[in-house]
């Protein structure tokens, strides 16, 4: 849902695709095939848009979505503002050839559903999915196919929820499907670092500290990674780079727990340094059951 600059709602269809895209975090569009569609939502309507994928498969009343949405309209003008964007957005989604009349996006008396479909993919959904599928421990197995799929929605992830609006329910779901994204992340850099697939989980961390460069646990991820895959230079250089950062944007110093893993970088020289800085990536748990 990209906004032009008359705050139209962009839809890019790309051809052979078998699905609709969505997408929420950050900025916001649908896709399907290489032709731009071009809906008319509005600022109002591409609220109500989001607000209905964010939450599928419920009734909502049209006089709450008049509310939300259109709070200083009259009755009557208000009905007819969120008639209006419900007829563009199901235009939008009829772009796709899998949709049918009567699904995906329906009005029952003064509700209106948005149903879940096999060829609607929102990224906020995807999001959900990969986090139960990521997995809980170091033991935990997790098949290669899995994986990258895990790793293909966190690397969709570019930005915050619906960038740019304020209203209390997106401040509230922006936060939460934050703190999924960075500790899914985390979760799995951490699984690929003890698994020896150090450029993946480097890839990944850096990723994530795009969107929370100042989340210290993964900043400490990182630095354990570079320094693995033998790169001590990079890994110092980075932390000499962030804590710089955080003091002229902060006022404040790292924790005692990243300094520690910087002078051990610092003290890297055999194999047995190596393997205590990688258990370094297991939890607390974790290092005390390979200790016992």
């Amino acid at each position: 849902m990209t906004e032009n600059a008359t705050g139209n709602f962009c839809c890019v269809l790309r051809g052979g695709a078998a699905v609709l895209t969505v997408s929420l975090l950050g900025a916001s569009r649908v896709a399907r095939g290489n032709e731009q569609v071009w809906s008319d939502l509005g600022p109002a309507g591409r609220r109500l848009a989001g607000f209905l994928f964010t939450f599928p498969d419920r009734p909502h009343r049209r006089e709450r979505l008049i509310d939300l949405f259109w709070p200083e309209l009259d009755t009557d003008r208000g009905r007819r503002a969120v008639n209006s964007a419900i007829w563009r957005l199901r235009k939008l989604l009829a772009s796709a050839p899998e949709y049918r009349e009567g699904y995906g996006l329906r009005t029952v008396g003064s509700e209106t559903i948005l149903e879940r479909a096999s060829w609607l993919d929102v990224d906020t959904w995807a999001l959900l999915e990969a986090a139960q599928a990521a997995p809980t421990g170091v033991e935990a197995h997790v098949d290669p196919s899995t994986m990258k799929q895990v790793l293909a929605v966190l690397y969709r992830y570019e930005g915050p929820f619906l960038d740019g609006e304020d209203a209390d329910w997106i401040l509230e779901e922006r936060e939460r499907l934050h703190s999924l994204f960075v500790q899914s992340a985390m979760t799995i850099v951490r699984h690929l670092g003890l698994s020896g697939h150090y450029h993946d989980a480097i890839l990944l961390a850096r990723h994530a500290l795009r969107f929370d460069p100042y989340r210290e646990e993964l900043v400490r991820h990182l630095l354990t990674l570079l320094a693995l895959d033998e790169r001590r230079i990079d890994a110092i250089r980075y932390y000499d780079h962030w804590i710089a950062m955080i003091q002229q944007e902060l006022g404040v110093s790292p924790l005692p727990a990243t300094r520690a893993i910087v002078e051990e970088i610092r003290n890297l020289h055999n194999a047995d340094d190596a393997q205590h800085l990688r258990v370094q990536l297991m939890s607390r748990d974790e290092r005390r059951r390979v200790v016992n």
